[in-house]
């Protein structure tokens, strides 16, 4: 009786941590997006930026010339974690477990004197002021902007893995003693 309330728990164990992955494999598929996205009215001057990463909507947009980085991050949404429509809020998970994301724009651009690529790279956590030169920096037409983010595992997610793994390496113990010993 103990031996087969033992199995049954850790096959649950094990379900619901490959249920967990793939909810996350799911979740941080990429959307592609073969439009550009007019934001410039008609008879403005226009700039060409793409954006990629971790934002809620990617791809080219049509900007109006001199737009900062922070507008460009507005329009597309905002970041977002693992490029899902999820959204950082406030940096803590829905268990209450604290994880502040660190959020890294990265400026892409061609230097045609040069005729070299120049990248520039701001870093920030949520709840602190934006770094220097990033909100008022002015896009450009053929700049590409690409968001990451960075977050630590909260101890859920610790616990998940681990009940996952020993889950894993129990059913594996049961059935090499059924089968083989």
């Amino acid at each position: 009786m103990n031996r087969l309330f033992l199995t049954a728990l850790l096959t649950v164990v094990m379900l619901a941590g490959f249920g967990i992955t793939e909810t996350y494999a799911q979740r941080d598929m990429p959307e592609f997006r073969s439009d550009i996205v007019r934001l410039a009215p008609p008879g403005v001057l226009a700039d060409t930026i793409n954006v990629w990463g971790a934002v809620s909507m990617r791809g080219r947009f049509m900007v109006p010339r001199g737009t900062t980085v922070t507008q460009m991050l507005s329009y597309t949404g905002g970041p977002g974690i693992g490029g899902s429509t999820t959204r950082i809020g406030d940096g803590r998970s829905i268990f209450g477990f604290y994880s502040r994301p660190q959020v890294e724009v990265y400026l892409h651009r061609f230097d045609e004197m040069e005729q070299r690529e120049t990248l520039e790279l701001w870093t920030y956590r949520l709840r602190e002021p934006f770094p220097e030169g990033m909100r008022n920096y002015q896009l450009k037409n053929g700049e590409y902007v690409t968001v990451n983010i960075r977050t630590r595992p909260t101890t859920l997610q610790y616990v998940l893995f681990g009940i996952s793994t020993v889950g894993s390496l129990a059913g594996g113990y049961f059935l090499v003693e059924r089968f083989f010993l």
